[in-house]
Protein backbone atom coordinates (compact mmCIF):
# COMPACT_ATOMS: atom_id res chain seq x y z
CA UNK A 1 0.00 0.00 0.00
CA UNK A 2 1.24 3.37 -1.05
CA UNK A 3 1.97 5.44 2.19
CA UNK A 4 0.94 9.03 1.56
CA UNK A 5 2.44 11.59 3.82
CA UNK A 6 0.80 12.91 6.94
CA UNK A 7 -1.81 15.82 6.47
CA UNK A 8 0.04 17.93 9.07
CA UNK A 9 3.22 17.64 7.25
CA UNK A 10 1.32 19.18 4.02
CA UNK A 11 1.23 22.57 3.38
CA UNK A 12 -1.67 24.38 3.48
CA UNK A 13 -2.14 24.77 -0.39
CA UNK A 14 -0.80 21.27 -1.03
CA UNK A 15 -3.32 19.41 2.02
CA UNK A 16 -6.09 21.89 -0.22
CA UNK A 17 -4.75 20.20 -3.19
CA UNK A 18 -5.23 16.88 -1.75
CA UNK A 19 -8.81 17.37 -0.71
CA UNK A 20 -10.19 18.55 -3.52
CA UNK A 21 -8.86 15.67 -5.39
CA UNK A 22 -10.00 13.07 -3.37
CA UNK A 23 -13.27 14.90 -3.16
CA UNK A 24 -13.18 15.00 -6.98
CA UNK A 25 -12.63 11.57 -7.00
CA UNK A 26 -15.01 10.28 -4.86
CA UNK A 27 -18.24 12.34 -6.67
CA UNK A 28 -16.72 10.68 -10.21
CA UNK A 29 -16.08 7.48 -8.81
CA UNK A 30 -19.45 7.21 -7.19
CA UNK A 31 -21.12 8.44 -10.52
CA UNK A 32 -19.04 6.73 -12.83
CA UNK A 33 -16.86 4.15 -11.31
CA UNK A 34 -13.26 3.03 -10.80
CA UNK A 35 -12.06 3.48 -14.29
CA UNK A 36 -12.78 7.83 -14.63
CA UNK A 37 -10.30 9.13 -16.33
CA UNK A 38 -7.66 10.71 -14.17
CA UNK A 39 -7.60 13.62 -16.42
CA UNK A 40 -11.65 14.07 -15.47
CA UNK A 41 -10.90 13.89 -11.94
CA UNK A 42 -7.94 16.52 -11.98
CA UNK A 43 -10.32 19.05 -13.79
CA UNK A 44 -13.21 18.56 -11.47
CA UNK A 45 -10.77 19.35 -8.79
CA UNK A 46 -9.38 22.16 -10.46
CA UNK A 47 -5.76 21.02 -10.51
CA UNK A 48 -3.10 19.93 -13.19
CA UNK A 49 -2.51 15.99 -13.43
CA UNK A 50 1.04 16.85 -12.43
CA UNK A 51 -0.03 18.39 -8.99
CA UNK A 52 -2.54 15.40 -8.87
CA UNK A 53 0.48 12.57 -9.78
CA UNK A 54 2.50 14.42 -7.19
CA UNK A 55 -0.68 13.41 -4.51
CA UNK A 56 -1.50 10.13 -5.63
CA UNK A 57 1.13 9.12 -8.58
CA UNK A 58 -1.25 6.20 -9.10
CA UNK A 59 -5.05 5.33 -9.90
CA UNK A 60 -4.61 2.82 -6.78
CA UNK A 61 -3.34 5.31 -4.70
CA UNK A 62 -6.43 7.62 -5.34
CA UNK A 63 -8.78 5.03 -4.74
CA UNK A 64 -7.15 3.88 -1.44
CA UNK A 65 -7.15 7.33 -0.68
CA UNK A 66 -10.98 7.30 -1.47
CA UNK A 67 -11.33 4.18 0.08
CA UNK A 68 -10.07 4.43 3.55
CA UNK A 69 -12.24 7.42 3.77
CA UNK A 70 -15.17 5.49 3.80
CA UNK A 71 -13.56 2.93 6.10
CA UNK A 72 -12.70 5.83 8.46
CA UNK A 73 -17.36 6.68 8.56
CA UNK A 74 -17.88 2.92 9.24
CA UNK A 75 -15.71 3.20 12.07
CA UNK A 76 -16.94 5.70 13.58
CA UNK A 77 -20.61 4.20 13.00
CA UNK A 78 -19.19 1.59 14.82
CA UNK A 79 -17.98 3.85 17.64
CA UNK A 80 -21.35 6.38 17.50
CA UNK A 81 -23.65 3.12 18.48
CA UNK A 82 -25.32 3.90 21.63
CA UNK A 83 -24.94 -0.17 22.55
CA UNK A 84 -22.15 -2.12 21.12
CA UNK A 85 -24.25 -4.64 20.07
CA UNK A 86 -26.08 -2.53 17.79
CA UNK A 87 -22.90 -1.69 16.14
CA UNK A 88 -22.91 -4.26 13.83
CA UNK A 89 -26.29 -3.77 12.18
CA UNK A 90 -25.79 -0.22 12.47
CA UNK A 91 -22.29 -0.40 10.11
CA UNK A 92 -24.32 -2.72 7.42
CA UNK A 93 -27.10 0.24 7.32
CA UNK A 94 -24.43 2.78 6.83
CA UNK A 95 -22.51 0.65 4.39
CA UNK A 96 -25.60 -0.19 2.31
CA UNK A 97 -25.93 3.30 2.01
CA UNK A 98 -22.28 3.87 0.79
CA UNK A 99 -23.43 1.24 -1.63
CA UNK A 100 -26.42 2.67 -2.99
CA UNK A 101 -24.96 6.42 -3.59
CA UNK A 102 -21.20 5.23 -4.87
CA UNK A 103 -20.48 2.72 -7.92
CA UNK A 104 -17.08 2.92 -7.03
CA UNK A 105 -17.44 1.31 -3.54
CA UNK A 106 -18.78 -1.76 -5.24
CA UNK A 107 -16.11 -1.49 -7.55
CA UNK A 108 -12.98 -1.62 -5.23
CA UNK A 109 -13.91 -5.10 -4.73
CA UNK A 110 -13.76 -6.09 -8.26
CA UNK A 111 -11.51 -3.49 -9.85
CA UNK A 112 -8.87 -4.22 -12.52
CA UNK A 113 -7.78 -0.68 -10.83
CA UNK A 114 -6.97 -2.19 -7.45
CA UNK A 115 -3.99 -4.83 -6.90
CA UNK A 116 -5.21 -7.79 -5.83
CA UNK A 117 -2.68 -7.03 -2.67
CA UNK A 118 -4.66 -4.22 -2.42
CA UNK A 119 -7.95 -5.95 -2.62
CA UNK A 120 -7.32 -7.77 0.13
CA UNK A 121 -5.64 -5.32 2.29
CA UNK A 122 -8.88 -3.31 1.97
CA UNK A 123 -11.01 -6.48 1.97
CA UNK A 124 -9.07 -7.03 5.37
CA UNK A 125 -9.52 -3.96 6.80
CA UNK A 126 -12.89 -3.50 5.76
CA UNK A 127 -13.91 -6.67 7.46
CA UNK A 128 -12.01 -5.81 10.47
CA UNK A 129 -14.74 -2.69 11.06
CA UNK A 130 -16.70 -6.10 11.46
CA UNK A 131 -14.95 -8.54 14.14
CA UNK A 132 -15.47 -6.54 17.50
CA UNK A 133 -19.28 -5.37 16.74
CA UNK A 134 -20.24 -9.14 15.77
CA UNK A 135 -18.82 -10.65 18.54
CA UNK A 136 -21.10 -8.03 21.03
CA UNK A 137 -24.12 -8.50 18.99
CA UNK A 138 -23.51 -12.39 18.84
CA UNK A 139 -23.42 -12.03 22.94
CA UNK A 140 -26.21 -9.96 23.73
CA UNK A 141 -28.53 -12.93 21.36
CA UNK A 142 -29.13 -10.40 18.28
CA UNK A 143 -26.95 -11.73 15.71
CA UNK A 144 -27.18 -15.70 14.97
CA UNK A 145 -24.08 -17.38 16.46
CA UNK A 146 -23.04 -19.65 13.66
CA UNK A 147 -22.50 -16.00 11.57
CA UNK A 148 -18.85 -15.08 10.77
CA UNK A 149 -16.98 -12.62 9.29
CA UNK A 150 -16.54 -14.76 5.99
CA UNK A 151 -20.50 -14.31 6.02
CA UNK A 152 -20.20 -11.15 6.11
CA UNK A 153 -18.13 -10.72 3.24
CA UNK A 154 -21.46 -12.81 1.60
CA UNK A 155 -23.84 -9.75 2.83
CA UNK A 156 -21.81 -7.49 1.64
CA UNK A 157 -21.82 -8.65 -2.30
CA UNK A 158 -25.96 -9.56 -1.57
CA UNK A 159 -26.57 -5.73 -0.46
CA UNK A 160 -24.38 -4.44 -3.74
CA UNK A 161 -26.05 -6.82 -6.12
CA UNK A 162 -29.82 -5.57 -4.56
CA UNK A 163 -28.43 -1.69 -4.52
CA UNK A 164 -26.97 -2.06 -8.44
CA UNK A 165 -28.97 -4.27 -9.63
CA UNK A 166 -32.59 -3.99 -12.10
CA UNK A 167 -35.81 -5.06 -11.33
CA UNK A 168 -39.56 -4.25 -10.73
CA UNK A 169 -39.25 -2.61 -7.75
CA UNK A 170 -37.38 1.12 -7.71
CA UNK A 171 -34.24 1.01 -6.74
CA UNK A 172 -34.95 2.25 -2.95
CA UNK A 173 -37.55 -0.16 -2.18
CA UNK A 174 -35.05 -3.22 -3.46
CA UNK A 175 -32.56 -1.49 -1.31
CA UNK A 176 -35.06 -1.69 1.89
CA UNK A 177 -36.62 -5.01 1.21
CA UNK A 178 -32.99 -6.86 0.91
CA UNK A 179 -31.69 -4.77 3.77
CA UNK A 180 -35.23 -6.25 5.56
CA UNK A 181 -34.59 -9.69 4.30
CA UNK A 182 -30.95 -9.70 5.69
CA UNK A 183 -31.94 -8.39 9.26
CA UNK A 184 -34.27 -11.32 9.48
CA UNK A 185 -31.40 -14.33 8.38
CA UNK A 186 -28.98 -12.94 10.81
CA UNK A 187 -31.11 -12.89 13.55
CA UNK A 188 -30.92 -15.89 15.64
CA UNK A 189 -34.57 -18.33 14.91
CA UNK A 190 -36.81 -17.66 17.80
CA UNK A 191 -38.12 -20.43 19.65
CA UNK A 192 -41.11 -21.06 17.09
CA UNK A 193 -38.73 -21.75 14.42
Amino acid sequence: MTVQPSMTSLRADARRNRDAIISAARRLFAERGLDTPLDAIAREAGVGRATMHRRFPTRESLVQAVFLDNITELERVSHAAADPADAYIDILTAMLEMLVKDVGFVDVFNSRAVSEATRQDISARFLAIFEEPLRHAQAAGRIRPDLGLDDTALLVDMLSAAAHSFGPAAPTDRVNRALALLLDAVRPPGPDT
